[in-house]
């Protein structure tokens, strides 16, 4: 007969082999991928009367950041139709990239993935993997992010002189459309670069007429897709749901207002110093050619308008930032706008949520996990953390200072990526955006017009709601 001493410490053992193997810890410490934490859900619904609560799709980015608070740096949750594993942490985050493989995988919105699939869409490197986009992408790099961009930043400083003229007419009185003016100068960019600097001079107006109708097609775009966020997009389709329909319209409508002007500027390009004919030279069939110029124009400017509204919007709050812009205006080797940028970038990623499918098992922040697991890194919440930037809620520019005594963990704000698939057109960004932001404080004063709390939203990209409205004074 077992003592009560015997019995209890053989229960203990007992038990202790129990919770190891439903633990699934290995001998090396490390855990099964069954034991990430999970948020409670119930049948069929899952968790989305908790995302419903939290504002539906448009603030995942908080609901995210929530769970977070909830159940630490990684955690596991299905939401709508694919199943993540949410990672918040800046070692497991370059852990993610440094295990991306020769070609990463990233995610693709279901309904795009769907209409291409469908209706026999060859699309650009945003869609391309493998082999194919490596190839396209190596050409890519070459023409956007290495050697000498001078040929860049002509044609951006011209299109910028345009739009600091347009603000000209808006002085001690609200700028209007301040969202829609921004897209199109940023869209504008990137046509005058297809063209070169002498092109867009010729065409000027030609481009701008077509930019307009454009703008409002890719607008569609954005919108219809938001709404099927949620949806499983091939149901929507099988069952002619009025989401799909909407958007397989505005997608059609925007690819092909998108390719009329990219044969428009094949047409008129003459120009050997124009990113169109850089592509040419990089032997890259016109098919190719049209399907990655296509998708520059389709998501490009979206991206890079925003970023601007949220840096005027933190400018515009803070007028010891400005004043500090103007002061350091005539020190060439200034990086005070740089860091206004990265200040921008770290509260208010248009991109909240970077995402990986890894080639082989991996090990992620103490979790063994399978390969082709999605990966979702929530740079939105590690921008944001306390523990990684001192005051993290505070717009402070001068934290990204190497001499400041302000901590900013880099490896926590990534909003452009990095490894071999991160932003393809970062370089051009940041010199527009910069470039734009002090040609702006040099001219005037900014002050924020808007009395109400802006709000951050999704609608495929991170966008201010209501939108950033501006008073200029003039310098």
């Amino acid at each position: 007969m077992f003592t009560n001493h015997a019995a209890k410490k053989l229960f203990k053992q007992v038990e202790k082999i129990r919770c190891a193997s439903s633990s699934g810890a290995r001998p090396d410490g490390v855990l099964d991928n069954l034991d990430i934490p999970t948020p409670a859900s119930l049948p069929v619904l899952g968790t989305r009367l908790d995302i419903w609560k939290a504002g539906s799709s448009k603030k995942l980015h908080e609901y995210i950041d929530g769970r977070h608070k909830e159940l630490g740096p990684i955690y596991r949750e299905s939401l709508g139709p694919v199943t993540g594993i949410f990672v918040a942490d800046p070692e497991a985050i370059r852990s993610i990239f440094s295990q991306e493989g020769k070609y990463p995988v990233h995610i693709v919105p279901e309904a795009w993935v769907l209409f291409n699939k469908e209706y026999d869409y060859s699309r650009g490197l945003f869609f391309m993997d493998g082999p194919e986009w490596l190839t396209h992408r190596t050409k890519m790099n070459k023409l956007l992010l290495k050697g000498d961009l001078n040929w860049m930043e002509e044609c951006c400083n011209i299109i910028i002189d345009d739009f600091i003229n347009q603000l000209n007419g808006n002085l001690n009185e609200e700028v209007k459309n301040l969202d829609e003016m921004l897209y199109r100068t940023f869209l504008n960019v990137l046509i005058g670069l297809l063209l070169g600097s002498k092109g867009y001079k010729k065409h000027a107006e030609l481009v701008k007429s077509s930019v307009k109708n454009l703008t409002r097609d890719i607008g569609k775009v954005f919108e219809t897709t938001v709404k099927l966020q949620m949806l499983h997009a091939n149901w929507a389709f099988k069952l002619g749901l009025p989401q799909w329909n909407r958007f397989e319209e505005s997608m059609r409508t925007a690819l092909t207002s998108t390719y009329i002007l990219i044969e428009d500027i094949e047409k008129k390009c003459e120009d050997e110093s124009s990113l169109l004919m850089k592509m040419r030279n990089e032997d890259m069939s016109d098919d190719c050619i049209k399907a990655i110029v296509g998708d520059l124009i389709l998501a490009a400017a979206d991206t890079t308008a925003y970023t601007m509204q949220w840096m005027l919007y933190s400018v515009a709050r803070n007028m010891d930032v400005q004043d500090k812009i103007r002061s350091e205006l005539s020190n060439p080797d200034s990086t005070y706008t740089k860091y206004v940028l990265k200040e921008t970038l770290r509260l208010y990623p248009v991109a909240p949520f970077l995402t990986r499918f890894l080639p082989h098992e991996s090990v992620i922040a103490g979790y063994r996990v399978p390969k082709n697991s999605l990966i979702v890194m929530s740079i939105y919440t590690t921008g944001r953390e306390e523990k990684y930037f001192k005051d993290a809620g505070k717009f402070v520019p001068e934290r990204w200072d190497r001499g400041s005594d302000m901590q900013a963990t880099a490896q926590a704000s990534l909003p452009f990526a990095v490894g071999a698939r991160s932003c393809i057109g970062r370089k051009l960004a940041e010199y527009e955006l910069q470039k734009m932001l002090t040609e702006i404080v040099k001219n005037f004063r900014l002050k924020l017009s808007n009395t109400e709390e802006i709000q951050m939203v999704m609608k495929m990209v991170a966008v201010p709601s209501p939108s950033i409205r501006l008073k200029l004074d003039k310098i």
